[in-house]
């Protein structure tokens, strides 16, 4: 048994964030714009719109400046050292990674350097330092500086605070008119959200960095500067964390916007440096080619204009139960054939309560008066696809880690349904979730039709608490883990309607997490307990069975039943003529070796394993392991963390 490795954060930091008109949450980090405030009823108390960041189009390319009061770039490990020039050279390759999008017309460029011998700060001046303040603990981090409410800036406006001019009359592009390191921006009107200072942060006191992907190792406290920092540059021109964490059946590489890095895996490091879909679908939405007869957005040579490469699927996300919008729903698009994951968006526009006095945020009281609806838009390359949908839950990220849109959908309770994908039949009672109709995103954006997603209303079995731990990452090959599910249990859920089973779901996970945590097979079978508390289960003759099975890297993994009413006929006659002493079982078994990844270890289970403690439960008993396949003896140390979903139909 292996402890969960912790996944370090490359955390968002987002001071005074915000951005244009109102727009679904999409993959944007957002903030308020007090623009437009509407009442709410609520003396001294206003509802204010959330809105994405973004960077004015004449202030594009966006010049950076690289702090140099470093050289080398300290190293808390030693060997080997990055130099200064080569720290600025990895750097502007980030920035290339995002630069070089054919359909985007996002432009960073590092054009200086700045000797501020302290940490960042709101000066205009876009800086990239390995100077951190005391007791940051993230890898690193892009906070943003940006409006809140719309404005018109005039010659001479000093915005910051520092006695210097930041707005001037004289130029029609961003640019540091009086040579003093500092960006000066043209007068006019800007739109709440406009960034006005975007810094970077590497954390070089507590990390080493390296720039060469041959150096990348499984040292979890050295990791590669460049997949950091073009994650991080993500955020410096407005996109949000994603939970796109394992591409398909076969692949599992997250995308860069994927808030967390496995620096144990170097795979796992150095895939971010590359782009994936969802990555650049979001970067050509946001500032996409095309969209203007000059500027930026003019189409130049080498570009190809968004409507030329992308389509927009449109939709919404209704909670089946209370009929209710809902925010924060991350949905999803996959290639018909390949099953590969395109691109991603959180459901939902929403409002926050603010303070009038001081300006202070809290969630809104009720649904009605903070989520206004609970659409979405997905960005995808012109195909065909499947569309699906699943709960910002925390498994694999949490709420925080998103938007404000997410965490107003998490405040609600509406984010604990589970996954599954949009077909012509939605409603709150679907027989098989995972059944899916074709989107076809091809012609016009008017011909897509509207992807209407509604969860489905169904019970958890779930005889276990909170994730404590991920194992047996050591094997060995062929382990099986099985579940209980008393036969008392399954009687008592059919006599109340909750008739009809839907999935067993398993919660799963990998230590490399470049690798697909791929199963030997699932299985929903019967057993008996004996008297000596060892059980015999029947492997061999399953009631259902998938081989092999692709699990989720962090995340339950549902096996949808097949013949899901069949399987309550059986059930139920199991019921009345099976043996009284027999229980069902959901089983997992891991591969043989040799497995796949840097560390070379097995798929791994989640384990709840500390009774007592907080969002907690004792240890059931529920849980056994085998080696055979037959004999199972019973797990004394932990829950496994499977589970039966079931509903009334």
């Amino acid at each position: 048994m292996r402890t969960l490795r912790l996944l370090v954060a490359l955390l968002l930091v987002a001071a005074l964030a915000a951005a244009a008109p109102p727009a679904h949450a999409g993959g944007a980090l957002e903030t308020t714009d007090i623009t437009n405030p509407q009442p709410s009823g609520i003396a001294g108390f206003d509802l204010v719109d959330i809105v994405g960041i973004r960077w004015d189009s004449r202030c594009i390319p966006v010049a950076y400046s690289m702090n140099d009061t470093l050289d080398p770039i300290p190293n808390p490990l030693g060997a080997p050292v990055l130099t200064l020039a080569d720290a600025t050279a990895a750097l502007q390759d980030s920035f290339d990674s995002w630069n070089e999008l054919r359909s985007s017309f996002i432009d960073m460029q590092i054009v200086n350097t700045t000797a501020n011998p302290g940490t960042r700060g709101f000066d205009f001046v876009n800086e990239l330092t390995f100077r951190t303040a005391a007791g940051f603990g993230a890898i690193a981090s892009s906070p943003s500086t940006s409006l809140i409410v719309d404005v018109t800036l005039t010659d001479g406006l000093d915005i910051d605070g520092d006695g210097d001019p930041d707005v001037s009359a004289a130029i029609s592009t961003c640019a540091d008119v009086d040579s003093d390191g500092d960006v000066e921006f043209p007068a006019g009107d800007y739109a709440a959200g406009t960034i006005f200072d975007n810094d970077v942060q590497f954390n070089a006191a507590a990390l080493r960095f390296t720039a060469d992907p041959a150096a990348a190792d499984n040292v979890t406290n050295s990791v590669d500067l460049v997949g950091v920092a073009t994650h991080e540059f993500g955020h410096s021109h407005g996109l949000s964390h994603v939970l796109n964490n394992q591409k398909s059946d076969s692949n599992g590489r997250a995308a860069t916007m994927y808030p967390f890095i496995d620096t144990g895996d170097p795979d796992a490091e150095t895939s971010i440096r590359q782009l994936d879909s969802d990555d650049a679908a979001w970067s050509s939405f946001f500032y996409p080619e095309g969209t203007a007869s000059s500027g930026p957005a003019k189409l130049q040579h080498g570009d190809r204009s968004f409507a030329s490469r992308y389509r927009v699927i449109r939709g919404s996300v209704t909670d089946g139960d209370s009929g209710e919008p809902i925010a924060g729903a991350s949905v999803g698009a996959f290639t018909l054939l390949s099953d590969q994951l395109v691109s991603t968006a959180f459901s939902g526009t929403v409002r926050l309560l603010r303070r009038q006095a001081d300006g202070a945020l809290f969630f809104p009281l009720d649904v009605a008066s903070g989520i206004v609806d609970g659409a979405f838009e997905i960005p995808v390359p012109r195909s065909v696809y499947r569309v699906g949908m699943e709960a910002t839950d925390g498994a694999p990220v949490a709420t925080g880690s998103i938007n404000f849109t997410a965490q107003v959908g998490g405040f609600f309770g509406q984010l604990d349904f589970e996954e599954e994908f949009f077909d012509h039949f939605e409603g709150a009672v679907e027989t098989y979730p995972a059944l899916a109709s074709i989107v076809q995103a091809i012609g016009s954006n008017a011909s897509i039709p509207q992807v209407d997603l509604v969860t489905n209303v169904n019970t958890r079995v779930a005889p276990f608490g909170s994730l404590d731990f991920i194992g047996f990452t050591l094997g060995p090959g062929g382990l099986h883990y099985a579940v209980q599910f008393p036969r008392s249990e399954i009687e008592a859920a059919f006599d109340s309607g909750l008739d009809l089973l839907q999935a067993g779901l398993f919660r799963t996970a990998v230590s490399d997490a470049s690798v697909v945590p791929r199963f030997k097979k699932a299985v929903l079978t019967t057993g008996i307990v004996q008297t000596d508390g060892t059980a015999l289960v029947d492997v061999a003759h399953p009631v259902r069975k998938r081989a092999p099975f692709i699990g989720q890297d962090g995340d339950f993994a549902p096996y949808w039943f097949e013949l899901p009413q069949l399987l309550r006929l059986q059930v139920g006659w199991w019921l009345a003529h099976g043996p009284p002493d027999e229980d069902l079982f959901l089983v997992l078994q891991i591969p043989d070796e040799p497995w796949p990844g840097f560390n070379g270890l097995a798929p791994a289970i989640g384990l709840d394993g500390v009774p007592g403690g907080s969002n907690d439960v004792p240890i059931f008993g529920r849980s056994f392991v085998s080696t055979d396949g037959v004999l199972f003896t019973p797990e004394t140390r932990f829950n496994y963390m499977f589970s039966l979903l079931l509903s009334a139909d």
